[in-house]
């Protein structure tokens, strides 16, 4: 099996923070450009829904990071650079997840190194990325009402974050679901697979990405609660060492 992970943290700001959070959306690239063995990063801003969404929200933001190794994501997450993130933000959540499938590619990123799935472990991750070319920016949007709709309150949603490195153009939604099955019927019963039938057809995006991932452990909380509390391996911040990962 892979040892490779990718961990999704979300922060959350308030006050003075506020602004800080958004500032390292640039001021945090060159730290990162020099982290060793980090393989892949996005700084994003979280929307305002729960996915694709034109709402704007200047409290949230995500680090999104891969690495081949355990102990380099422990090390990260032992860093003075994501210790400031923790101290500055008023409440983080972060999901360690290993890659099981994928398709397509984020800025030019498909090097994933994919791990078999863990047939113990029903829960899955979705990460559904896109460059939408100009001309379909309004057409895109104008069909999220109606996914967002039948997303929201879709059995089987246990978390969903939508988020964007560019407002408008660079769209992305991460969800966790209760098992696959779940995450199928959504994908392929309601609006959803109709939009992406019109997308494809009028070949709206410029470059994009689908992940699944099955989450390995969890950090922190969300609007006070863990969405996957007993689901998966709790740890400590700054702690890796509790799960097993090889």
């Amino acid at each position: 099996m892979s040892n490779q992970l990718a961990c999704f943290t979300f922060f959350r700001y308030k006050g003075k923070n506020k602004k800080w959070g958004f500032g390292q959306m640039f001021k945090a690239r060159p730290d990162l450009d020099n982290t060793e063995n980090l393989k892949f990063y996005k700084l994003v801003g979280l929307g305002g829904g729960t996915g694709y969404s034109l709402k704007t929200n200047f409290e949230s933001f995500g680090i999104f990071t891969v690495w081949d190794e355990p102990s380099h994501a422990d090390k990260f997450f032992k860093s003075t650079l994501f210790g400031e993130f923790l101290q500055r933000s008023y409440e983080h959540f972060t999901i360690i997840m290993r890659p099981i499938t994928s398709r397509g590619s984020w800025s030019g990123f498909k090097d994933w190194k994919l791990s078999k799935i863990d047939p113990n472990n029903d829960l899955i991750c979705v990460l559904t990325r896109a460059t939408i070319k100009v001309k379909f920016i309004y057409p895109f949007f104008s069909m999220i009402a109606k996914v967002l709709k039948d997303h929201n309150s879709f059995p089987g949603l246990l978390f969903s974050r939508g988020f964007s490195e560019i407002p408008f153009r660079e769209q992305a939604t991460f969800s966790v679901w209760e098992n696959v099955e779940h995450m199928k019927k959504f994908a392929y019963s309601t609006f959803h697979a109709i939009a992406i039938k019109i997308t494809r057809k009028k070949k709206g995006f410029r470059e994009d990405m689908y992940t699944r991932f099955q989450p390995v452990a969890t950090m922190g909380t969300w609007n006070g609660d863990n969405p996957l509390i007993n689901k998966v391996q709790q740890l400590s911040d700054y702690r890796l060492a509790p799960y097993e990962l090889s």
